[in-house]
């Protein structure tokens, strides 16, 4: 329990500007640094969490998240789960596309329109055509915008695609299966999808393919997917499972570990910024030592010193700490209009930067904050408690 006492005295040193002029200098010093550190945190944090999210909507809500596949003969269960919002057939395939001189590689999934319509992305993401111009029997396509610029083709051209899964046996040897195949629309997420991404019906996909089609399992949440698809493997071992690990694993990975760097860099600025309240405090313990020394002469303990110079240095963090967790939320939520303001686009321009304020991130900012303020007030606190009356009134 704090002393009442201690906490007048420790604001009223807190307050004081009265020749100590430099001491009050490095504590506000402290106090921005403190409040700077901690608004550059939440602002950086947002961004990253922004950045992460749009990732996740774009390239993961569009790539199939888990997958399972039977062996021949064998169903395929209808998995029941929270997490799981649709569960729909798929099939996938490695293919090569070809339009005149221009060839580009990509990733053909095969889908029915009608049950993916509600559930898919890319449905509300077509910048040409719709997403239900897919239609069995006749072998259309829609294209991601950095594929379709790559071919150089517009919704109506043809392509020849070719795939190694449909492969027939001639008197000439394996011969891959290829059809022509007639663009009916493109679609654009901003994402890494859009320059490998090609789909068809799923009915035409099985004919090309020669091949039964997969379940496909959209997810509330797609950093679920790695518990789920272990979940999924134990209950079911005859069945084969994966998730987008397999393809984008290592990018969110690097995404998650440019956080936390992110997170350590500006968590330092922050213990520079706290440990200099050690500075300040010393010298206030030193100028203050015949005042410690005459208020332990009226009996006040230990503890209520050292409560004396924690609440003074704990007064400097919490208001940098607040100004800071204000001014980056302030910040975060207009961070788009200053950077345009400033002629500063961090994305190409027309994409506006994506921000996310995590609020559970927020307060363990604000927490660690105090903590390593109030960690670095205990050792003047602790100096300013063990100072002899005796000695120190000696020659007053």
């Amino acid at each position: 329990m704090i002393s009442p006492v201690a906490v007048t005295i420790g604001l009223r040193y807190w307050r004081a500007r009265k020749n100590t002029g430099f001491v009050s200098f490095i504590t506000l010093f402290s106090m921005l640094g403190i409040g700077i550190g901690v608004a550059a945190l939440i602002i950086v944090s947002s961004v990253m969490n922004g950045l992460e999210d749009r990732l996740k909507g774009q390239i993961l809500g569009s790539v199939p998240q888990i997958t399972i596949s039977a062996p021949k003969g064998e169903a395929i269960p209808v998995v029941e789960d929270p997490a799981v919002i649709a569960q729909v057939p798929l099939l996938s395939s490695e293919a090569l596309l070809s339009s005149g001189k221009q060839m580009a590689g990509g990733l053909l999934l095969g889908i029915d329109p009608l049950l993916e319509q509600a559930v898919s992305p890319i449905a509300k993401a077509m910048s040409f055509g719709e997403f239900t111009a897919l239609q069995s029997g006749q072998y259309r396509v829609l294209l991601g915008s950095g594929l379709a610029r790559k071919l150089n083709v517009w919704p109506g051209d043809k392509l020849r695609l070719m795939t190694a899964s449909g492969a027939r046996y001639t008197p000439l040897g394996r011969v891959p299966g290829q059809r022509l195949v007639t663009v009916a629309g493109v679609f654009e997420l901003g994402a890494e999808v859009d320059q490998a991404m090609l789909l068809m019906h799923i009915d035409d996909a099985k004919r090309l393919l020669r091949s039964e089609p997969q379940q496909r399992l959209y997810l509330q949440d797609a950093f679920t997917a790695p518990q789920l698809s272990s979940v999924l493997t134990q209950q079911y071992p005859q069945l084969q499972i994966s998730d987008w690990r397999a393809r984008y694993g290592q990018l969110f990975a690097a995404v998650k570990m440019e956080k936390r760097m992110m997170s350590l860099l500006l968590g330092l600025i922050i213990a520079v910024a706290a440990f200099n309240i050690v500075s300040a405090l010393v010298m206030m313990v030193t100028d203050k030592t015949a005042d410690m020394a005459i208020l332990k002469t009226q009996g006040l303990s230990r503890a209520a010193i050292m409560q004396i110079f924690s609440v003074q240095g704990m007064s400097s963090a919490g208001l940098g700490t607040l100004i800071g967790a204000l001014a980056g939320l302030v910040i975060a939520g207009n961070l788009q209009p200053i950077l345009s303001l400033l002629g500063i686009w961090l994305l190409p321009p027309g994409m506006p930067l994506p921000v996310l304020v995590d609020y559970t991130q927020l307060a363990m900012v604000v927490f660690g904050a105090l903590l390593l303020s109030f960690t670095a007030t205990l050792y003047p606190a602790w100096r300013a408690s063990h100072v002899n009356p005796a000695e120190e009134l000696r020659h007053e």
